[in-house]
C-alpha cells in the first residue's frame, strides 16, 4: 500500500464529491451530543456503515493512530468502507527512539494491510513541549485520569484541524480498541471537537468484537514490534511498576521452590555457620541497640541471636505490626514475652517500650531473597522499606550515625539479580554460609 509521510493527502483524488450530501440525511443527530444514557459506540458505527454501502460512496477517512499495533485490526476492518489516510500524532510518546520506532510500525502496518482503498499516511510533528505544558502539574495522576484524557484532545484537535483542512468526511481514532481506553470519554471528545471544527466525527469502539484480540493476532503474525506501555513517560512508568511486581512475584515462587528441593542438613548447617558469623562480627559486638526480626521457615531463625544478644546486655527490639504496611520496634526483655501475631509470626506485647527510630544501631533485616549487590527481595507488603527509610530520617534529624543494615541468606537462596523500584532499600551488610 502506498505511504505518504509528512505530506498532506490529494483529498480531490480519493473522495467521491457526493458523499458528503448522500450520507448526511441517513445519519440522524442523535451523536450530535452524549448525553447521560448509554451509547453503543459499535452500533452506531455499523449504522453509518450500512449508510455508506447503501449510498454507494466512498467516504474519506482521516485516522489517528496511536501506534501501528493498535491500528492493524482498525485498518483491516474499515478499509472496505473508507479511503483511509492514517495520521499519525502522538506528542506524548517518551523517549524520542520510541517515537521514530512507532513512526516505522506504523508504516510496516499499512504496507501489510490488504485493503479495498490505498491507505496514505500523514506524520504529524513531534510536539513534545505541548504534550508537557499540558502534563505539568498533573505528573501525579493515576494513567486514565484527567491527564490522559486532555492528551486524548490534544491529539484529536489536530486530526480535526486537519481533517477540516483538507476536506475529510470524517475524522476518528484507534484509542478506543485499547481495553485501559474509556470509549466513552474518547466519543465525548471527539463528538465536541467535531463541532467546533464543524467535521463529522466517526463513533467507534474498536475493542469490541474482539478487535483488541485481532489486533494482537496481526501483529504477532507479522512480527511487529508491540509496545507494554501506552506511550508517555508516566504511562511508562507505571508499565514498569507493573512488571517489576510480575517479576517479583515470579521470584518468589522461584525462590519458595528452591526451598522445596533444599534437603534439610543443608538448612540446618548453613543456618548455624550463618548465626556464628554474625555473633562473631564487629557489626553485632559494637551495636548496643539491635532491632531485629522474628524468623519464621525459611528465614534463618533469629531467636537464637535474639537470645543471646539479651543474655550478651544489648538491648534488643522486635517488630510489632500496628496498621497495614506500618509497624513499631517493640522492646523485649525475653523471648518468653512473644506470642503468634499476624501472618503466623511470633510479636511482643502492643504494651512494650518502643525503641526510638533514632537510637537503633544495627537493624537485622528479613528477606525472601537478596542479590550480591544487597538489593532485597521482601514478602511484599513493604514494612522493613517504610521502617528503613524512616530510621534514616529520624538519624538525620537527630545528628546520629546511620544504623547498619544487615541480611542474614543462605547461598542457595541468592540470586544474581533482584528487580527493584524506587522504593527498595538496598541491604549495607550480607551474610552468608
Amino acid at each position: 500500500m502506498p505511504i505518504k509521510s509528512d505530506i498532506k493527502p490529494n483529498i480531490k483524488e480519493n473522495i467521491n464529491k457526493n458523499c458528503r450530501t448522500k450520507c448526511e440525511d441517513k445519519e440522524s443527530g442523535r451523536l450530535r451530543k452524549i448525553t447521560n444514557q448509554t451509547i453503543n459506540f459499535q452500533k452506531e458505527l455499523d449504522n453509518i456503515i450500512e449508510n455508506i454501502e447503501n449510498s454507494e460512496v466512498v467516504p474519506t477517512l482521516l485516522l489517528h493512530s496511536c501506534c501501528g499495533p493498535c491500528s492493524s485490526y482498525v485498518l483491516e476492518y474499515l478499509s472496505k468502507y473508507f479511503s483511509i489516510t492514517v495520521f499519525y500524532y502522538n506528542p506524548n510518546i517518551y523517549p524520542s527512539d520510541e517515537y521514530w520506532n512507532r513512526v516505522e510500525e506504523q508504516k510496516k502496518i499499512i504496507e501489510i494491510t490488504e485493503s479495498k482503498y490505498p491507505i496514505n499516511m500523514i506524520t504529524g510533528a513531534y510536539d513534545v513541549d505541548r504534550f508537557y505544558k499540558m502534563a505539568h502539574g498533573r505528573e501525579a495522576i493515576p494513567e486514565g485520569g484527567e491527564r490522559c484524557h486532555l492528551c486524548y484532545e490534544i491529539r484529536l484537535r489536530e486530526a480535526a484541524k486537519i481533517a477540516k483542512q483538507e476536506g475529510f468526511d470524517y475524522f476518528t481514532t484507534t484509542l478506543s480498541i485499547s481495553p485501559h481506553k474509556n470509549s466513552r470519554v474518547l466519543n465525548e471528545i471527539g463528538m465536541r471537537i467535531a463541532e467546533e471544527y464543524e467535521v463529522r466525527h466517526l463513533p467507534a469502539d474498536f475493542k469490541k468484537n474482539n478487535g483488541y484480540k485481532r489486533s494482537v493476532e496481526i501483529t504477532s503474525q507479522a512480527g511487529i514490534y508491540r509496545q507494554d506501555y501506552c506511550g508517555c513517560e508516566f504511562s511508562k512508568k507505571e508499565s514498569d511498576k507493573r512488571r517489576i511486581k510480575r517479576e517479583k512475584k515470579a521470584l518468589r515462587e522461584h525462590i519458595k521452590k528452591i526451598y522445596s528441593e533444599i534437603e534439610k542438613e543443608y538448612l540446618e548447617k548453613s543456618e548455624a555457620v550463618i548465626i556464628e558469623k554474625f555473633l562473631c562480627s564487629d557489626l553485632y559486638k559494637n551495636s548496643n541497640n539491635i532491632f531485629c526480626y522474628v524468623g519464621k521457615f525459611p528465614e534463618i531463625d533469629t531467636l537464637k541471636i535474639i537470645n543471646r544478644a539479651l543474655s550478651d546486655g544489648k538491648k534488643v527490639s522486635v517488630p510489632y505490626c500496628v496498621a497495614e504496611h506500618e509497624m513499631k520496634a517493640l522492646i523485649i526483655n525475653s523471648v518468653e514475652e512473644l506470642s503468634v501475631g499476624q501472618f503466623g509470626i511470633l510479636e511482643p506485647d502492643e504494651a512494650s517500650e518502643e525503641m526510638k527510630k533514632e537510637d537503633a544501631d544495627l537493624v537485622v533485616v528479613p528477606c525472601c531473597t537478596c542479590d550480591k549487590s544487597g538489593n532485597r527481595l521482601g514478602y511484599g507488603r513493604g514494612y522493613y522499606d517504610r521502617y528503613l527509610e524512616q530510621i534514616e530520617i529520624k538519624k538525620i534529624e537527630a545528628k546520629k550515625d546511620m544504623a547498619k543494615n544487615v541480611l542474614l541468606i543462605r547461598k542457595k537462596a541468592m540470586v544474581d539479580v533482584v528487580p527493584t523500584d524506587e522504593h527498595d532499600i538496598r541491604v549495607e551488610v550480607i551474610i552468608t554460609e
